[in-house]
């Protein structure tokens, strides 16, 4: 998969999406980390610029990142010390346990997703929380059919075709249920359930999303909805926490 690495770190650098994006992810995991007076041993799994990585670091936790595009290591933030690992992942990691594996937006970009989400809950610590994040098909078509002006594209996505990401190519999306399912066979508990992005990607406006008092407010519109059960149906993104 060959991606413009320098364009992606702009829109997550600089664009105001992108900084959406992470405060809200950032409030979500919060709710998981606040409770705990230990530095928490957290794995990084598709970790990017090592953005997350480095503000949970940041916050005390020992943390691992492993990113298998090389070229990002250049990009990555490093404010405060955390491994970056780009190859040899099993090498690494042999042997170790994790009381938090993050999972986000990865499982639509790997040939074989139960393959990887097995592998990744062997490492993961009894009584421990993987943090998964992943694409949710209504709010792509919404996406489709309001921000981008096309519903064609919206309608074909609705009826399963794979969506396409600019910065990562096709997104083979899989459904809510088919997770839920894993989840089951493997005895495991969604504690957490969010949505991410459910309006701010739905203006075109974008001269106003620079703002920083509709960056705020809409911080604040998005942090409170997060959990609704309906709005989170058709938000661009999910946020599961599945405890071990």
């Amino acid at each position: 998969m060959s991606i413009n690495v320098d364009a992606y770190f702009k829109e997550v650098d600089q664009m105001p999406w992108g900084k959406l994006f992470y405060d809200l992810l950032w409030q979500q995991l919060n709710e998981l980390t606040k409770e705990t007076r230990q530095p928490l041993h957290i794995l990084d799994f598709g970790a990017g610029f090592g953005k997350t990585a480095d503000y949970l670091a940041n916050l005390g936790h020992q943390v691992v990142a492993y990113e298998p595009n090389q070229e990002m290591q250049n990009y990555r933030y490093h404010s405060t010390n955390y491994t970056y690992l780009t190859n040899d992942f099993e090498a690494n990691i042999a042997g170790k346990a994790f009381d938090v594996i993050l999972l986000h937006n990865v499982l639509e970009y790997v040939e074989n997703r139960s393959e990887l989400l097995n592998q990744l809950w062997t490492l993961l610590k009894t009584g421990g929380t993987l943090s998964l994040v992943k694409h949710n098909s209504r709010g792509r078509v919404l996406v489709n059919a309001v921000l981008r002006d096309d519903p064609k594209q919206a309608l074909l996505e609705y009826q399963g075709q794979a969506g396409y990401s600019i910065n990562f190519g096709t997104v083979n999306d899989y459904s809510n249920d088919w997770l839920l399912k894993w989840v089951t066979n493997n005895s495991a508990t969604v504690t957490a359930d969010y949505g991410i992005r459910t309006f701010y990607g739905l203006s075109q406006n974008s001269e106003i999303k620079f703002s920083k008092k509709w960056q705020e407010d809409m911080l604040a519109l998005e942090k409170s909805c997060d959990n609704d059960p309906i709005f989170k149906e058709i938000a661009m993104f999910r946020h599961f926490m599945l405890q071990k």
